[in-house]
């Protein structure tokens, strides 16, 4: 017996022109009035209607009959995709008959499909292949846009899925992307391959304006911690948001006007990384500041000299330290630049004294008129008491204290100020050295 089968392929109005509208654009939607204009469309599964027309010697078949419907990739031969649907009791009227067909959520992936049909109606002995398979082109792969299916395919020099928006007018876009999930992202992208490539690639070719590859904008205006573009990178040797141009590698602009603002903000949690690290010169176009640190200047008592050469200061050049001679009590200075714009917080004096009498060290500051003042001033403590020469102690002694403490070098000059005084009995002071503490937020 010979069957003759002749398929009008045929796209069922109803499903396919609803996938069309659902999934390949949005639609302006009217409703009569009450209705809802925000009603989500629901999912249609992987399930579509197939019409056919089946001839039996040349006129239609009325009947009941069974089928097998099987998808393949190839015309001939090749792979079957997906599982065999078979129907039975399938009414057939003048030829025409309807049958609901799932092949699975990822039998539509892009690949060419070609559909195999077997039927069997009264009278026939088995199952009767139907050639040749019908190609099935177009709209049935509406299917790979429903949500949760994948589109896979192959193309080394193009691309799998594209979108093409027209329109050079107001701000639209060719593909969109939207989540409602706080942990959800509106357009992911994954690349897997171990040794390159972008998760998510922008390119912008305009030659004029101020054109971007990849814009991000964190749209809320409140108090919220957001980022406008975000990055990150899980390599210890990694970068979290890289850029390079000709000029600027990276920008940044922090609009607002006042207020404490970041143009580019950089951290680094390691005691000995960098927020911000330059490889080359670094260039600042205002002022350049930060967090308060505290420095120390250390001056030696062998830097010490008489006033006018007025008495002899003896230098311990192997113990380090100055005494003055047997013979007299010793005024003497040292000179100490401190960083402009700094903050002196300390004055320490480091003596070994075995006298009644206590030296002292005095930080000055002169203007350039020759006027002074004391800033600071710490002392020595005796060994001895009712005549020198006795127990000798070797200490320190500070002082917080401090006068006109910011240093300005555009209008004074600064200098220590030390007297080692000698008792009665000849006792003296050793001085060994003076340092001066202070804070400052800039380069110096």
């Amino acid at each position: 017996m010979t069957l003759k089968k002749q398929f009008k392929w045929m796209t069922v109005v109803a499903m396919f022109v609803a996938l069309l509208l659902i999934f390949a654009i949005p639609v302006a939607r009217t409703f009569a009035q009450g209705g809802d204009t925000n009603r989500a469309a629901a999912s249609t599964g992987s399930a579509f209607t197939y019409q056919g027309n089946l001839e039996k010697s040349g006129s239609g078949v009325s009947d009941t009959c069974s089928f097998d419907f099987k998808l393949y990739d190839a015309a001939t031969g090749g792979n079957q995709v997906g599982s065999t649907v078979s129907k039975s009791g399938v009414s057939v009227s003048n030829g025409k008959f309807t049958a609901e067909l799932d092949f699975g959520s990822s039998a539509f992936n892009g690949d060419a499909r070609y559909l195999d049909v077997q039927v069997q109606c009264t009278g026939d002995f088995g199952m009767v292949a139907l050639s040749p398979r019908t190609a099935l082109n177009g709209t049935p792969y509406a299917l790979s846009l429903r949500p949760g299916v994948d589109v896979n395919g192959s193309d080394a020099t193009g691309r799998i899925f594209g979108a093409v928006n027209n329109d050079t007018t107001g701000s639209n876009a060719a593909i969109y992307g939207e989540s409602k999930s706080a942990a959800g992202a509106g357009i992911s992208g994954w690349n897997t391959n171990s040794s390159g490539g972008y998760g998510i690639y922008g390119n912008s070719t305009a030659s004029g304006g101020t054109p971007y590859g990849v814009y991000g904008i964190a749209s809320d205006a409140g108090s919220a911690t957001s980022y406008g573009v975000y990055g990150k990178s899980n390599s210890s040797f990694g970068t979290g948001v890289g850029g390079i141009s000709p000029q600027n590698g990276v920008y940044g602009e922090a609009s607002n006007t006042s207020g404490a603002t970041w143009g580019v903000y950089g951290k680094s949690n390691s005691a000995s990384g960098y927020g911000v690290y330059s490889s080359g010169n670094a260039h600042v176009e205002g002022q350049l500041t930060w967090k308060a640190m505290t420095g120390t200047i250390s001056i030696p008592g062998l830097a010490f000299q008489p006033f006018d050469g007025a008495g002899i200061l003896v230098r311990d050049i192997s113990g380090g330290g100055v005494t003055p001679s047997s013979s007299s009590s010793v005024l003497s200075y040292a000179p100490i630049q401190l960083p402009n714009n700094a903050t002196v917080t300390k004055l320490s004096f480091y003596w070994a004294d075995s006298s009644n009498s206590n030296g002292n060290v005095s930080l000055y500051r002169t203007d350039m008129q020759g006027n002074e003042n004391a800033m600071a001033a710490a002392f020595s403590s005796g060994g001895s008491s009712g005549g020198g020469g006795g127990t000798t102690v070797t200490s320190s002694s500070s002082t917080t204290t401090i006068s006109s403490a910011a240093i300005d070098n555009t209008a004074y000059s600064y200098y220590l100020y030390l007297n080692l005084p000698i008792d009665s009995n000849g006792a003296s002071i050793k001085a060994y050295g003076v340092t001066v503490e202070y804070t400052i937020t800039q380069p110096y």
